[in-house]
């Protein structure tokens, strides 16, 4: 499958069209959190720890909805069987996102790079379940490194598409400001909008991982 048939098919929308809604849902929630919490050392856990953890399982929910469309592959072993080649597996998915999502805004370059945090997020998940979905369909040795020009438009896609979510968000935050009397609401779309536009960059990744095993 071409990237862009990858883009736009129904599972890999479907997929962000969750994550979008349960995150601006998620985010809300937090929101109201933290207007109530008056303790300083709650409001950091809530922010350092819980955040990071709904980032988590939003972007695991994603990975494996997509699964294994993100790959560009139609046929492929289902995701009951990869794990149940070992049970922690999932387990392993879900702490390695929540490392990366720990780790990478305290990164010295990377995270001042906002546009990375996200995509880094998925591609991280995805090399991990590729390499069960590789082992799983026989396929040895397989590359992890896409080559510079993947990476080079990573990086570019991911800028754009960052710029992007941060202005449609300005722009119909102010307007839901405007209709519902509330505060920064720009903010919250912000952030459901950001993995919508950006999860093809996760593909352009993935889908140079998924030729292998066609």
């Amino acid at each position: 499958m071409s990237i862009i048939e990858i883009v736009v098919h129904p599972q890999m929308l479907t997929a962000a069209m969750i994550y979008a809604g349960l995150s601006l849902i998620g985010i809300v929630f937090f929101h109201r959190i933290h207007a109530l919490l008056e303790n300083s050392i709650l409001f950091w856990k809530w922010e350092h720890i819980g955040m990071p953890l709904l980032r988590t399982a939003l972007m695991l929910a994603f990975i494996l909805i997509a699964y294994p469309i993100l790959f560009g592959l139609t046929d492929a072993p289902p995701l009951i069987e990869l794990f149940a080649r070992d049970g922690m597996r999932l387990n392993y998915l879900f702490n390695l996102i929540f490392i990366v999502t720990l780790i990478l805004p305290l990164t010295p370059v990377i995270g001042e790079w906002t546009e990375l945090v996200l995509p880094l997020q998925g591609i991280a998940a995805s090399l991990l379940l590729f390499s069960w979905l590789a082992d799983a369909a026989g396929v040895e040795p397989v590359r992890y490194w896409p080559g510079w020009n993947t990476v080079f438009m990573v990086l570019i896609l991911a800028m754009i598409t960052h710029w992007l979510a941060t202005a449609l968000a300005k722009s119909l935050g102010g307007w839901l400001d405007r209709c519902f009397n509330v505060t920064h609401a720009g903010e919250l779309v912000s952030r459901s909008l950001v993995l919508f536009l950006q999860y093809p960059v996760i593909v352009v990744f993935c889908q140079g991982l998924g030729k292998q095993l066609n």
